[in-house]
């Protein structure tokens, strides 16, 4: 949800009520509401998707504080019961092959998990626009993924947005991309990611249907706030974020943008529904008007 190619204003404001959510969190934390309570774990799941060569620097240093704050965990562990204080899962999605040359070497040299979402059908293949397409990795780069580091999720068949297609065709894109990926990986394939962030319950459901044992979304959230959680809430992060920016990323402190984005949709829904409804028929009299 987090686009670094947004006006600075924008991200500065963001950045600003972030804060303040920080800082209310930290109040919170330090005085709990109840003396001897237990602080309970938290978990914020960050996803990446391209980490170029000019970049992999300010990737380090975003590890490095990182390390600093709270503690990596593996995506596709028993996460219902978290460790007291603020972990951290890491998410790629599309699985661009600058994860094996750029992020890995990184991720590897601190010992951090991470979990990469593939496109069933594109491996090997240019990803993106045609102004910025990537190479995406290869089988046999995939298939040289440690594994004790590394594990694998679907990003479906082929990338497309799912709200936006017949509904059997929906279903086909997430429940054959697990199938596809574990054949040619042997290797189980439990975790889903939605293409662009585009879901909706039908899609959660399908989700269900198809074997997974979690989804993952694009809406900052913590996660696994109640429990054993079937959907998961993400907050997108990119290299060239600001220091501070990545900081209250890191601290689950974007969890307000998903209130902002419900309350935008139902007032584009509330004015079209206004707009959309026929003017009544004037009842004064032809006589009276002039």
């Amino acid at each position: 949800m987090e686009y670094t190619d947004q006006p600075a204003w924008k991200r500065a404001v963001k950045c600003a009520i972030s804060l303040g959510v920080f800082s209310t969190d930290q109040m919170r934390r330090t005085f709990p509401p109840i003396a001897g309570a237990a602080k309970r774990g938290r978990l914020v799941v960050l996803y990446y998707h391209s980490v170029p060569p000019a970049e992999r620097e300010l990737f380090a240093r975003q590890l490095d504080m990182l390390l600093r704050h709270a503690r990596p965990l593996r995506s596709d562990e028993e996460l219902n019961c978290l460790p007291v204080g603020d972990s951290v899962a890491i998410t790629f999605d599309d699985g661009f092959e600058n994860f094996l040359t750029q992020a890995l070497p990184e991720l590897e040299k601190r010992r951090i998990p991470s979990t990469v979402f593939l496109i069933a059908e594109g491996m090997n293949r240019e990803f993106g626009s045609a102004e910025s397409s990537e190479k995406l990795l290869s089988l046999e780069q995939v298939q040289s993924l440690p594994r004790r580091l590394v594990s694998l999720g679907s990003h479906t068949l082929s990338h497309p947005l799912l709200t936006e297609i017949e509904e059997a065709v929906a279903r086909r894109e997430i429940y054959e991309s697990r199938v596809k990926l574990e054949s040619i990986l042997d290797r189980p394939v439990t975790e889903f990611s939605f293409p662009f962030g585009g879901f909706n319950q039908k899609l959660v459901a399908a989700a269900r249907d198809a074997g997974y044992r979690r989804v993952y979304t694009t809406l900052p959230a913590f996660a696994f706030e109640d429990g054993n959680d079937f959907v998961i809430g993400r907050v997108r992060v990119d290299p060239t974020d600001w220091p501070m920016e990545f900081r209250l990323k890191l601290s689950g402190a974007y969890r307000w943008l998903p209130i902002v984005f419900s309350a935008k949709r139902w007032a584009i829904e509330a004015a079209r529904r206004i707009w959309q409804k026929p003017v009544a028929q004037s009842t004064t009299p032809r006589s009276m008007v002039r």
